[in-house]
């Protein structure tokens, strides 16, 4: 019997209209030295991203699926979980604001301490360059969790969560934009997870730079912390 070889870590990669930055972060994620599969899900992108994506499929080995039309950061995520194969999950946003440097710590971290369930990115605001719309989207989401949950989370919206995939899997996870980050945290809270912090790199982007997130997915993502506290 021919016994197929677990990739240690299964790189999730979400893009939309990113063709300025993805190829950067893909390649930066094919240098990192652990063995990993990385699957890239493009939601519709217009912007070339596309097709930049479909040249690089080859030559990187990416597993690469492309949505008919766009669906939103959740659903692309859940979608490339569907085709996962790794003891390990991490979601690397398209855009090059974190330092995937960064996923090595968190991963040495994790496998140091088997207690702990999942980690989670506390992003360095020291550069000066956050604006206060993201510095208030992060006060606000700690802070309800708090009230909430009873657990302090520095960050509960910072991209960057590393667990085990069967474990990220049982949390079924239903949102389909950018309330995928708390509804990770909040269900994993909910189900009594050893959670650990790190601190990891950010470098902000701005909204002519391409970032996507709106005020209206702030109030989405705090009324889905709510939401969430009276689900059973």
């Amino acid at each position: 019997m021919i016994r197929i070889r677990r990739p240690k870590l299964s790189v999730v990669i979400p893009v939309f209209n990113e063709v300025k930055t993805v190829e950067q972060v893909v390649r930066t994620i094919v240098a990192l030295p652990v063995e990993k599969e990385i699957i890239v899900i493009d939601d519709y992108s217009t912007d070339g991203s596309r097709e930049l994506l479909k040249k690089l499929q080859t030559e990187l080995r990416l597993k690469l699926i492309l949505h008919a039309k766009n669906k939103g950061k959740g659903e692309g995520v859940k979608n490339a979980v569907a085709h996962a194969k790794g003891e390990y999950l991490i979601v690397e946003d398209a855009d090059s604001e974190l330092d995937s440097a960064d996923i090595l710590k968190m991963l040495t971290m994790m496998e140091e301490d088997p207690a702990i369930d999942m980690i989670n990115g506390n992003r360095d605001f020291s550069s000066g360059k956050t604006g206060p719309a993201t510095y208030l989207a992060k006060f606000m989401a700690s802070f309800m969790i708090l009230i909430l949950f009873g657990k302090k989370i520095a960050d509960p919206l910072c991209a960057y969560k590393l667990c085990k995939l069967n474990k990220f899997q049982s949390l079924h996870i239903q949102a389909s934009r950018f309330g995928l980050e708390t509804e990770w945290l909040v269900k994993a809270i909910k189900k009594g997870w050893k959670i650990k912090e790190i601190n990891v790199k950010y470098t902000p982007r701005g909204k002519k730079e391409g970032k996507k997130i709106s005020l209206m997915d702030g109030f989405d993502i705090i009324m889905e912390i709510i939401k969430l506290r009276f689900a059973k």
